[in-house]
């Protein structure tokens, strides 16, 4: 069979399951009918539930209806959506808000762009199904058979409404329906391995997008929307948001850093698990949450050891180190802190907070988690000493004021030199296999920021390093103490792990 002929079976297929998914009530009143559609044009939710049952097996997802009501209410909006795999990014963004928005007038020409063009109009033939199949929509809005098909890439509505496809790349100059230019454009997974891994064709399509595409928007009406996944270091959606004016970028993730569903309504936290061990943790991140990571050719997910880490109480020292940022912006540094445990000549990442936040977040995470500690675990917590000024004291004051005991902070002197070096001192520990992580912090997502850093770094790394730098400044500490210990004192010999305290 033919890729044409297989287009050809799916469409009809999926004409049937549409006709036979909603019937129209023949008893109901015209108050009803009148109540029903009232109700659909004002309510997205409700709108899915009535209309589309095949879609609305699970309930919609809170962040689906804030994009829809967000996206009706602004007829210019130019909106950047990073959504995790398989959170219904082309169901939601090229089917149902379309719909949406057509039942409330709102939509004349729109133009759904696809990595290629056979792509595309596989992607319109789904929305051109439901205008020829759904029963009750057509009961209450009228029978919309089209002129025109998506095989052909462009479909019209009897009540004039245009509908087109293009392939990335392909010139949209000139098209039109009537006096109307589209009023919504939907760019839907562009990205692919291929063109990430070419910064040049990358920009071209960037370009492409803000140039050609956008310049084909009707002035009455430019809605704009592209969405993907953020599976790459460089993609064609970051690089909009990064280096063009205009844009909202919004980034929604599979789930929260403990392994929550985002859409608990169709997914569970067990599903994510069994994704996570299968896939295993970088490329989970990548898909799912957003955070793709960079691979360097020094440190390699292989010499990353994981274990069930020993009692706290028994660790010979237990150092969190954070490296402090002062900002929460997404192109700012990372506040990192990596909790690391020394035992017999071992050493454990026991737990970590990587995360673009501004200080006090970090702070109260410190004292967060020594909340969760009995009395007989110490840990001595320490920063760069370059960092301690006003802001700092103030921010500290302020958290430790909420709470009803106090941590210690440790101003810690780095040695001067160059960051690389730094980090590259930590590599003959991993080589030698004296490197261990807290098997159950595997799925945490503040961990795997902190691996990916790990993994980018390697000569003339452009990537985020305040998590590999948090580690080699606790495994320096400890390392030290190590070496301390092994020394025996003379009798009354004073022997500390802590300086200078705040």
């Amino acid at each position: 069979m033919s890729k044409n002929q297989k287009a050809l079976e799916r469409y009809r297929q999926l004409i049937k399951s549409i006709s036979e998914d909603n019937t129209v009530n023949p008893f109901e009143t015209q108050a009803e009918q009148i109540a029903r559609i009232d109700r659909a044009k004002a309510d997205y939710g409700f709108f899915i539930d009535t209309y589309f049952k095949r879609y609305a097996s699970s309930p919609s997802a809170s962040f689906h209806i804030q994009t829809a009501k967000k996206i009706k209410a602004n007829k210019h909006i130019k909106l950047l959506l990073a959504w995790g795999r398989g959170l219904a990014k082309s169901t939601h963004l090229n089917i149902l808000l379309p719909l949406w928005l057509w039942i409330n007038d709102d939509l004349k020409v729109m133009l759904l762009v696809g990595q290629s063009q056979e792509k595309a109009h596989i992607l319109l033939s789904d929305l051109q199904a439901e205008f020829e199949a759904n029963q009750l929509l057509a009961h209450d809005f009228g029978n919309q058979q089209s002129i025109g098909s998506w095989e052909e890439g462009r479909f019209i509505t009897k009540n004039d409404c245009a509908f087109f496809a293009i392939g990335m790349g392909q010139s949209p100059r000139g098209l039109r329906h009537r006096q109307y230019r589209p009023d919504y454009i939907v760019a839907d997974d562009l990205d692919t391995k291929e063109v990430c891994r070419n910064p040049k064709r990358l920009r071209e399509y960037a370009d492409w997008i803000c140039e050609d595409l956008l310049g084909t928007l009707d002035e009455r009406g430019s809605r704009f929307i592209q969405v993907n996944n953020i599976f790459a270091p460089q993609t064609i959606l970051t690089h909009i948001r990064d280096h063009k004016k205009g844009f909202q970028f919004i980034q929604q993730n599979a789930t929260d850093q403990q392994l929550n569903p985002t859409w608990p309504e169709k997914y569970s936290k067990k599903f994510y698990q069994n994704q996570l061990d299968a896939m295993g943790p970088l490329s989970f991140q990548a898909e799912y949450n957003n955070a793709p990571y960079i691979e360097g050719n020094i440190f390699k997910p292989e010499a990353i050891h994981w274990c069930a880490i020993p009692r706290l109480d028994h660790f010979e020292g237990i150092i969190g180190y954070w490296d402090v940022a002062y900002s929460d912006a997404k192109t700012a540094d990372f506040n990192a802190i990596k909790v690391w445990g020394l035992k017999e000549g071992k050493f454990y990442l026991i737990k970590a907070m990587v995360q673009q936040c501004k200080m006090e977040t970090a702070i109260a995470w410190m004292f967060d988690y020594m909340a969760t500690q009995p009395q007989s675990v110490h840990i001595n917590w320490y920063f760069e000493s370059q960092f301690w000024n006003d802001a700092l004291k103030m921010v500290y004051q302020e958290v430790a004021s909420k709470y009803d005991y106090l941590i210690s902070l440790i101003q810690a002197q780095r040695p001067k030199g160059n960051k690389f070096d730094r980090i590259l001192a930590m590599l003959p520990f991993y080589q030698q296999g004296r490197i261990y992580y807290n098997q159950a912090e595997r799925a945490n997502g503040d961990m795997q920021v902190g691996i990916a850093q790990l993994l980018a770094i390697e000569p003339g790394y452009k990537s985020h390093d305040d998590s590999p730098d948090a580690d080699a400044a606790a495994l320096d500490l400890l390392n030290r103490y190590q070496r301390s210990a092994a020394f025996k004192p003379r009798t009354g010999q004073y022997k500390s792990f802590s300086t200078r305290r705040i």
